[in-house]
C-alpha cells in the first residue's frame, strides 16, 4: 500500500500524526532540485460518499508517491467562489538530488540524513492537512470551477508552470457565471465563450490533465450523466483545456 495513502487512512482512523500543519514550510531549499510542480484540485460542493473518499485518496496517494526530491505539489480545493479556494498546501518534497556523494553532504551539501527525517515529517504532516479534504464537503449553491482552474494556473506559486493538473471533481461547473441551468444545456463553443469573456482559460501550456470523479450527476443517489450530457461535458472541458495549452483525459481514478 502507497505510504500517503496508509497515512492517510491512519489519520481518519483517529492514529496520532504529526501537527498538522501545512507541510515544507521547514524544508523549502528543496525546491530547487526538483523537475515538476503539481496541482490537485478538489472539489468540495458536492458532499462525498465513500467511493469519492476511496478516489481522493487513491489518487493523490498516486500523485504524492511520484514525487521526486524538490518536486513541488500544491493541493487547492473549489469552493462556491474562486475567492473561497483554500490553499492546503503548497510544498517541495524533501530530498537530495541524484548523483551527490557523501562527499558533496559533508561539504554542506544536500544532506541525505536529513532529507530523509524531513521527508517523514512531510509525510505525516500531508496526511494531517488532507484529513478534512477527505472527509468533508458539503452541498453548495455554486461550484465554481472554471475560475478557480483559471486562478491556479494563471498565477502558479514561485511563477512555476504546473507540469501536471490533476482535478477531482464532477466538472458540473454551476458558478454565477455560468449557473447549472444553463450550463447543462449550453453548446460548448457558446460556454467556452463565457469563459473568454471573463478571463476564465487556464494557462496549461504543454501540461498533463487528468480529471477523476466526472460522470455523476447532481441528482439524489447521483447517478450517471445521461449520455448525451455526458458527452457533451467532456467536449466542452476537452476545449476549454486544448484553449489553454493541453489535452485532458477522464480517469475513474489516478493510479499511475
Amino acid at each position: 500500500m502507497r505510504r500517503l495513502l496508509l497515512a492517510i487512512t491512519l489519520v481518519l482512523a483517529g492514529c496520532s500524526g504529526s501537527s498538522g500543519s501545512e507541510p515544507g514550510a521547514q524544508a523549502a531549499g528543496y525546491c530547487a532540485f526538483g523537475k515538476t510542480s503539481s496541482l490537485f484540485l478538489i472539489d468540495q460542493t458536492t458532499p462525498y460518499d465513500d467511493t469519492d473518499r476511496a478516489v481522493i485518496s487513491e489518487s493523490i496517494g498516486t500523485v504524492v508517491d511520484q514525487l521526486g526530491a524538490g518536486d513541488r505539489i500544491v493541493l487547492a480545493t473549489i469552493g462556491e467562489h474562486y475567492t473561497q479556494s483554500a490553499r492546503l498546501i503548497n510544498a517541495c518534497k524533501p530530498g537530495c538530488p541524484d548523483g551527490q556523494g557523501a562527499l558533496d553532504s559533508m561539504m554542506g551539501g544536500c544532506s541525505s540524513m536529513k532529507a530523509l527525517a524531513d521527508e517523514r515529517q512531510f509525510m505525516g504532516s500531508l496526511a494531517q492537512t488532507l484529513r478534512p479534504a477527505v472527509e468533508g464537503s458539503s452541498s453548495a449553491d455554486h461550484s465554481a470551477i472554471m475560475s478557480t482552474i483559471a486562478q491556479w494556473t494563471q498565477a502558479p506559486p514561485g511563477d512555476q508552470p504546473f507540469t501536471h493538473v490533476y482535478i477531482f471533481s464532477d466538472m458540473l461547473e454551476n458558478s454565477q457565471a455560468v449557473p447549472w441551468t444553463e450550463f447543462r444545456s449550453m453548446a460548448p463553443d457558446a460556454a467556452l465563450k463565457v469563459a473568454e469573456k471573463f478571463n476564465y482559460l487556464p494557462a496549461v501550456r504543454g501540461a498533463d490533465v487528468r480529471i477523476v470523479g466526472f460522470g455523476r450527476s447532481h441528482n439524489p443517489g447521483r447517478p450517471p450523466l445521461d449520455p448525451e450530457l455526458d458527452a457533451r461535458l467532456r467536449e466542452f472541458w476537452a476545449e476549454y483545456f486544448r484553449e489553454g495549452g493541453a489535452s485532458v483525459t477522464f480517469e475513474g481514478a489516478i493510479r499511475n
